[in-house]
């Protein structure tokens, strides 16, 4: 068993408009506009880098000059992209976003087509490296197919960022052998078929998920934190205090962070559960997409920062 981690999915050419004033529709609103290299794959990818974690990324990019400056900024990063993919026909993918004026996700469009060249017949040809990591992380940006062809290769643990409720419906009713998946509210109701209100609710979804086969569960509660569960319970997990700045990657920066604390096997799953706030408000407080001053010691600072709210919900 290596100390790797394989990470599956889109790296994205982002745009984001960031406006100073309260959003008006149909009209131009005065602001900034950033470009930056995102993708919830890549994002995850460039986290684990960042928190000392070997990392090999599969995704993606094409010739174009975008796509060639994505894949070098990302080994510059330190992020081994040798298994990646290039075209030569299609297009990098890119992801265009607009916050609100308090920094929160008002509007997105992505084109992630190209990720559909990760078929399983090219995940078949890498389950060697996949199956000498310590785990493998897939965004469902890829196929259902690719993804139904990871689970059933896989030896070791695979782990699912759900990204949206959309890419979601590749994996509803297909959860069995997924060892650690991290929605959010919306994504949770829609796999479970459990609408959300409250504390009781987050029970009955988190028990859902573990009656499907899931062995971890990570729910993104927003402001109230994670609602954490395995088989030996289910907790509510308060979120560390920060000033908003943009949310946009803080969730691919909790999916890294949950990936980076399992490493240790003596944290318990409430651990993991505080090391995902602590780096995700890190990323809540930076323009960026990926917090630039994130790392191990840096995470573990804000992890013992403050005396977070736990709460066994069963």
């Amino acid at each position: 068993m290596k100390d790797y981690i394989v990470v599956i999915g889109a790296s994205n050419i982002d745009i984001g408009g960031h406006p100073y004033n309260k959003l008006v529709a149909g009209d131009s609103n005065p602001g900034r506009i950033s470009i930056s290299y995102g993708g919830v794959g890549r994002n995850i990818a460039h986290n684990l880098t960042l928190l000392g974690v070997d990392t090999k990324l599969i995704t993606a990019a094409g010739q174009d000059v975008l796509g060639r400056e994505m894949l070098r900024y990302c080994r510059d990063t330190g992020i081994d992209t040798d298994h990646s993919l290039i075209s030569d026909d299609i297009h990098s993918s890119m992801y265009i976003y607009i916050n609100d004026d308090g920094g929160n996700m008002e509007l997105a469009v992505s084109h992630v087509e190209i990720t559909d060249l990760i078929d399983p017949d090219y995940i078949d040809s890498l389950k060697d490296l996949i199956n000498h990591s310590a785990a493998v992380i897939s965004d469902s940006n890829i196929s259902r197919d690719s993804l139904m062809h990871l689970l059933d290769i896989c030896k070791v643990p695979v782990y699912i960022d759900t990204v949206s409720t959309a890419h979601s419906s590749k994996i509803k009713g297909c959860l069995n052998g997924i060892d650690t998946i991290k929605p959010n509210k919306l994504e949770a109701e829609y796999l479970t078929d459990i609408t959300i209100n409250d504390d009781s609710d987050y029970v009955k979804a988190a028990q859902s998920f573990l009656d499907q086969g899931v062995k971890r569960i990570f729910i993104s509660a927003g402001h109230e934190g994670i609602i954490a569960a395995d088989t030996d319970g289910i907790y509510k997990v308060s979120s560390y205090p920060s000033e908003i700045v943009s949310t946009t990657g803080a969730g691919d920066s909790a999916m890294a962070a949950i990936a980076w604390a399992s490493m240790n096997k003596n944290n318990s799953i409430t651990d993991i559960a505080k090391a995902a706030n602590a780096v995700a408000s890190m990323t809540l407080e930076v323009k960026e997409t990926n917090n630039p001053y994130l790392s191990r010691e840096s995470a573990l600072k804000k992890i013992n920062s403050a005396d977070v709210e736990v709460i066994r919900l069963k």
